[in-house]
């Protein structure tokens, strides 16, 4: 099970390799949140830790998976 501080290293991670991807890396914004939301996936409702950087940079990371994505 992930904890919201192992949440915010994976969302910070995952954030800068799209930043690096998309128009070079760049300092990343702070971190302004963390909530735990139901969200909704291809493979159905899962438990996230979402964490906010500021609209509209929010990154969910499965709490059982560790998996992390974009929220739009």
């Amino acid at each position: 099970m992930v904890d919201s501080d192992e949440a915010v290293q994976i969302a910070m991670r995952f954030l800068a390799r799209r930043l690096d991807e998309r128009q070079g890396l760049r300092e990343l914004p702070d971190v302004q949140g963390v909530t735990v939301e139901q969200v909704a996936t291809v493979t159905g409702a899962r438990r996230c830790h979402v964490v906010s950087f500021g609209w509209p940079l929010r990154v969910a990371v499965d709490q059982e998976t560790g998996d992390a994505d974009m929220l739009r």
